[in-house]
């Protein structure tokens, strides 16, 4: 019969196939102690285990059908005089305490706090966007021409916040906040002729608080990207370089972790970030999409629409390199990237200059929708 070596976390066992325990020992402060003592009891046995970690005093082999059978912790307690009621409690303590040091360990990872600063920022950005928007609605009552002439909403909430009413948008208060000079003659000119409404001082004034605050989160939206380039220098310097580091954090948190986007294939790295869209695809058999959060990179959204899904594909494969060799730790090729890349593109506009024609395109779409099996879906 063979005897098994056995490691709980309450005690150590040579156990017999049938589940037996032939000797134990108490685990105490200094495992290996008990462990060693056990051992040398049992010299003349031939010990098998199921745990690598014993393989120092036992030949390891793999697990069966009916392996599980060494591990009754009701036996195994009851050989060490344990009650089964404080040893489920051990065994319900010591997996708290492991479960804690796990979760401690990942949240420490330098690409969660990349992938959460990221996050922030795209929370920045829905905001703003709505605050900018109200404050240019109302402030376009006193001076609505100056929202023709500034397009950047910072700009904009720094000019209101400190000049105030327009009154105050003279060429050289304008060319003071850095405002180029032709630009703050074009301004100072509209303000003197405005034909907005005139605003008291009260009135105006929870105009400019809003913008003075506003204002401030454009700031702190601005240290927040400066925190991620930093971070991504860590965690991910070939991502960093070839896609830039709001970007590549958006791709680490959009996958979930840097190791995961490591081990992502190209073809989900193209489309992550237009969830809602390949769903569609899938379920309805409408088109799939061609790209996701990828298409920030200029190369792609600047190209004709008939390049974007080749140069989209290229792209996501250079990605897809640059995250393993930062998961796994190599050399720094960001640049020799982002040259194949752009070789990549050259090759694709001289390849395909022209639009597809649309009929041959919408033939062969039909066709493989013809060729596609039909889902039956029945009610459970």
């Amino acid at each position: 019969m063979k005897h098994y070596l056995v490691s709980t976390v309450y005690g150590y066992y040579v156990v017999d196939s049938d589940g037996n325990v032939v000797d134990s020992i108490k685990k105490g402060p200094d495992g290996a102690k008990e462990l060693r003592i056990l051992f040398e009891r049992n010299l003349g046995l031939k010990l098998f285990t199921l745990q690598p970690e014993l393989s120092e005093y036992a030949e390891v082999v793999a697990p069966w059908y009916g392996s599980s059978l060494l591990y009754s912790h009701e036996r195994l307690g009851g050989a060490l005089g344990l009650p089964k009621a404080e040893t489920l409690g051990i065994i319900r303590t010591h997996a708290l305490e492991l479960t804690k040091r796990r979760i401690a360990a990942a949240s420490s990872q330098l690409d969660r706090l990349a992938a959460e600063a990221v996050k922030a920022v795209d929370e920045f950005d829905k905001t703003l966007n709505v605050f900018a928007s109200r404050i240019r609605e109302w402030y376009g009552l006193h001076f609505p021409e100056l929202g023709e002439l500034v397009d950047d909403n910072a700009t904009y909430l720094r000019l209101v916040s400190s000049l105030g009413l327009r009154e105050n948008f003279t060429k050289e208060a304008l060319t003071a906040l850095g405002i180029p000079e032709d630009k703050s003659e074009r301004i100072s000119g509209l303000a003197k002729r405005s034909m907005g409404a005139t605003l008291a001082p009260e009135n105006f004034e929870p105009i400019r608080v809003m913008s003075e605050s506003v204002y401030k989160l454009y700031s702190l939206r601005n240290s927040l990207t400066g925190y991620i380039d930093r971070l991504m220098a860590d965690v991910a310097p070939n991502l960093r370089e070839f896609v830039g580091s709001v970007l590549g954090a958006r791709l680490i948190a959009l996958a979930g972790s840097l190791e995961r986007l490591a081990r992502f294939p190209s073809s989900t790295v193209q489309v992550l970030g237009a969830e809602k869209a390949l769903f569609r695809a899938i379920r309805k058999g409408a088109r799939p999409p061609k790209h996701g959060a990828i298409f920030q990179d200029p190369l792609i959204h600047n190209a004709p629409k008939w390049q974007r899904g080749k140069i989209a594909r290229a792209y996501a494969g250079k990605i897809s390199i640059a995250a393993r060799v930062d998961f796994y730790g190599g050399e720094t090729i960001s640049q020799k990237l982002r040259e194949d890349f752009e070789n990549r593109v050259k090759e694709i506009r001289s390849n395909f200059p022209n639009p597809p024609d649309r009929e041959d395109e919408k033939k062969g779409y039909r066709e493989r929708r013809r060729d596609r099996p039909i889902k039956r879906w029945r009610r459970r």
